[in-house]
């Protein structure tokens, strides 16, 4: 006979976002239990970058939640008991031609307006802090407040840290179906059997559309491969996360910013770089509508190679150890889906943040404890609703 659990909030998903929330949830004492259909960071989670890009982020509500964001790590780094590898290090967008530096001048202006700061660097300017970048860059913009974190890490400890405070954590364990009657979720039926619960927080990424079925809601997800090459360890030598000007044109579809070659829109190729903790350089990345193919692509492969020697030619000394492909949970503009569902009480969403996941975990899973078990948030998360497609 199927064993029957209950709990008084249920986290679909055990990636970076689902265990955020359950983190924030067990921090205000409630009992929670997380449902993972394979393994914790097995997801998009698991198969990143480390960037924490505020200078990326779409002007407006997004940039404040990542604002938001970004001022809890340093809390994090003392309470989780793992090394999430937190470096606030600064972070560069390159620009390879006088019209991507003229879009970064009047994005700098914008970004500062609303509360971030960001400063224009010539290519004399930038070589100081960059010494050996590619010919062709001709500038870029510098972010200060930008930063780095190893996102597995970074999972592992909230999903950890929530478990220490109480919370069950179910791997390998699928979501069948969700019971609602009389307008309000009551029981989960999992491979594991039932859980009776009133609230459900659903984190699942790139399954978010599916679990949304369940309850009879269209939620607009759609995998968004990305393609990622690392290199064998190097001593200290990239003091920032960095990115080309393409990166931020495929990421936003910033028309004044895509690429220009064929093949590279096709990929949706965006030049980034980042230096890990042990050494490592992740250089990346794509973006790539194919279903749910998560393989890497000979073709991906050589495009990033060929991006990256534009901008950082001595990356051709070392040499390339491996090769990854995530899903990003894509919504349809790129932003988040937070919040509540019309017509189905103790349903919550928190899911679609594209690449943004690991930047605004922190953010995504305060506000949901809030809204779950408060009815309500300390910032407004309204722009975020799924009602905004409709």
């Amino acid at each position: 006979m199927a064993e029957i659990m209950s709990s008084e909030v249920v986290v679909i998903g055990g990636g970076v976002i689902g265990a955020a929330t359950a983190y924030y949830l067990c921090r205000e004492g409630a009992e929670v239990m997380i449902v993972e259909a394979d393994d914790l960071a097995s997801g998009a989670s698991g198969a990143c970058d480390g960037f924490l890009s505020l200078q990326t982020k779409a002007l407006g509500a997004h940039l404040r939640l990542a604002m938001e964001s970004a001022k809890l790590f340093p809390s994090l780094v003392e309470d989780l008991e793992v090394d999430i590898e937190y470096r606030p290090c600064g972070g560069l967008i390159l620009a390879t031609s006088q019209e991507q530096m003229k879009e970064l001048r009047a994005r700098a202006k914008a970004l500062s307006a609303e509360g971030l700061e960001v400063e224009v660097l010539s290519a004399s300017e930038l070589k100081k802090i960059l010494p050996e970048v590619g010919k062709e860059v001709k500038g870029g913009s510098y972010c200060p407040l930008d930063a780095q974190v190893n996102p597995i890490s970074l999972t592992l400890g909230l999903a950890h840290k929530a478990q220490e405070m109480g919370a069950t954590i179910l791997r390998g364990c699928r979501v069948e179906n969700i019971v609602v009657t009389n307008n309000r979720v009551r029981e989960i039926h999992t491979s594991a059997g039932s859980i009776h619960s009133r609230r459900v927080v659903c984190a699942a990424g790139i399954g978010s559309n599916q679990i949304g079925k369940m309850i009879i809601v269209d939620v607009p997800v759609l995998p968004q491969r990305g393609q990622i090459l690392v290199t064998e360890p190097q001593e200290p030598v990239l003091p920032h996360i960095v990115a080309g000007a393409e990166y931020l044109g495929t990421k936003g579809n910033l028309q004044a910013l895509l690429p220009a070659e064929e093949e590279a829109m096709k990929l949706g190729l965006g030049f980034t770089a980042e230096q890990t903790k042990s050494g490592n350089f992740l250089l990346g990345s794509t973006r790539e509508f194919v279903g749910f193919d998560s393989q890497t692509t000979p073709e991906a492969m050589n495009a990033i190679a060929r991006n990256a020697l534009r901008f950082l030619p001595w990356i051709k000394d070392l040499d390339v150890i491996r090769s990854f492909a995530g899903l990003r949970p894509c919504s349809p503009d790129g932003l988040p889906i937070l919040g509540t569902v019309k017509g189905v009480k103790g349903f919550y969403l928190a899911t679609g943040h594209s690449g943004d996941g690991i930047c605004l975990a922190p953010i995504t899973g305060k506000v949901l404890s809030e809204l779950v078990l408060d009815g309500e948030t300390s910032l407004d998360i309204s722009p975020f609703s799924l009602y905004r497609f409709k």
